[in-house]
């Protein structure tokens, strides 16, 4: 039976470090182990024991180290949970699987037996082989409702995780990642306009980095190449075009109109604060960055006064340039973050297999769609231990006519527990992605919590055999 305390307690807290299996805390939570829900909070008055990680002190000592400490003799046996002493060596086992717990282990079973006066634990617990850890959450009967005590858990708990396919999906082309991606020829999308059409855009930034911060995004997003456009760049060697292109034009002003010479101090004043007004300018701007210094994630790169004017002449090349690219609800943050910033929004939105980037190339698409990373915060996951990576999805994906899905799901039942009370955590997803044009067959390859996924156009069917060759 498990030593419980009860409501006698004075919180003198002397029991707390004798446990050898650090089962004994200081208030906790009560749930009906009938439905689930969660009934009251423990006072935090007074200490108690999480059944499941009780041993009776079995494998350390010869009675119970709390009882023998209590000033108010408020630890005692529970009737309601008898256990016999196997169990609880076996329970000792799995809370401490550097040690090994035979017949001969202290216990208060045995009459005369122990670990001595001085409380030190026996020689029988030594060094073994690890044993099997991890157990349901411990439940105890207390009258016509059973109460469950979620206790701490120190040591992380291990999620299960699907087990390794070895059947390819239906659809699957008989062929590596690499070998479908080189298919697909040289990045970028197929709307784009070419290479030609990339090298204008790349030589107008200067020009660009006008534009509206919104219309400059979607150039960026619709590229998907940095080297080519760049929201941050354009509008840096914008406003550098400007220190150069505003003060000339003005000290021409001065000369041709107000008639100054140019060689004397006469134009000073109009040089000086044609820089003035560019500078204010630029940190007017770039205010997100220069002056509340946000991270460049979070800064909101502002085009110039003319920026709207330009906009109708870049639309009918943002138009082309967005027909061979979808993305979803939120935009792909991608995996390599060196600053290591968590996006709560974005992470949730992870859960629900809504970041993705979709691009078209010549010979089929490429998807990649970014997979949950942390267990959103729980009290449930605190209680269990779980952790906070999320362990990986059991993926299903199929490929039909017009479209290709993705179904995503927890395996681990103690996760799906959590899914049950955390918000925006279904234990579920499906992301279902339109086709353009009928595809073949798709490749597919799970890294660093990110789905790759290769779409063969019907179109270029005919190289698939050379695409098998090269795998």
């Amino acid at each position: 039976m498990a030593t419980i305390i009860t409501d006698e307690c004075i919180n003198c807290g002397a029991c707390e470090p004798e446990c050898p299996n650090t089962a004994i805390y200081q208030g906790g939570i009560e749930y009906d182990s009938l439905d689930g829900a969660k009934v009251a909070a423990l006072s935090d008055e007074i200490f108690y024991i999480v059944p499941d990680k009780c041993t009776e002190c079995v494998g350390f000592y010869d009675a119970e180290a709390c009882a023998a400490v209590c000033p108010v003799d408020c630890c005692i046996p529970d009737p309601n949970i008898p256990e016999t002493e196997e169990v609880l060596l076996k329970r000792a086992g799995e809370i401490h699987p550097d040690k090994t717990f035979g017949p001969e282990s202290p216990s208060r079973f045995k009459e005369g037996a122990g670990g001595g006066d001085d409380g030190a634990p026996a020689d029988g617990a030594a060094d073994a082989a690890p044993a099997a850890a991890g157990a349901a959450p411990p439940v105890v009967a207390a009258g016509p409702a059973a109460v469950v005590h979620l206790g701490k858990v120190e040591k992380k708990v291990d999620l299960a995780t699907p087990p390794a396919r070895t059947v390819p999906f239906t659809g699957e082309l008989p062929s590596t990642f690499e070998a479908a991606l080189n298919l697909l020829g040289p990045e970028g999308n197929a709307g784009s306009g070419g290479p030609v059409t990339r090298v204008l855009v790349s030589l107008a930034q200067p020009l660009l980095g006008a534009l509206p911060h919104s219309t400059k995004q979607r150039l960026e997003a619709a590229f998907n190449d940095k080297r080519v456009f760049s929201a941050a760049g354009s509008t840096g060697l914008n406003i550098l075009a400007h220190t150069v292109i505003v003060p000339l034009l003005v000290l021409g002003f001065a000369v041709e109109v107000e008639h100054l010479n140019l060689y004397t101090m006469e134009v000073w004043p109009w040089w000086f604060w044609s820089i003035m007004v560019i500078t204010a300018e630029a940190v007017w701007r770039l205010r997100d960055a220069v002056i509340f210094a946000k991270p460049t994630e979070e800064v909101k790169w502002r085009g110039a006064v003319y920026g709207p004017a330009l906009v109708p002449l870049v639309l009918p090349l943002l138009s082309r340039a967005e027909s061979g690219r979808n993305v979803g609800a939120v935009g792909f943050e991608g995996y390599y973050d060196t600053d290591g910033a968590y996006d709560e929004k974005t992470e949730r939105e992870r859960r629900y297999g809504e970041i993705y980037t979709f691009e078209e190339r010549a010979s089929g698409y490429l998807l990649r769609l970014e997979l949950p990373r942390q267990i959103p915060p729980s009290g449930v996951k605190e209680e269990l231990g779980l952790g906070d990576e999320m362990p990986d999805y059991d993926l299903d994906l199929s490929l039909a006519s017009g479209w290709f899905q993705v179904h995503g799901k927890v395996v681990d039942e103690r996760l799906r527990t959590v899914a049950a009370t955390a918000p925006a955590f279904p234990p579920d997803f499906t992301t279902r992605i339109p086709l353009g044009e009928r595809c073949v067959g798709f490749s597919h390859r799970v890294r660093n919590k990110v789905l790759e996924v290769v779409l063969v156009k019907a179109s270029a069917a005919g190289r698939l055999p050379r695409m098998a060759d090269a795998a």
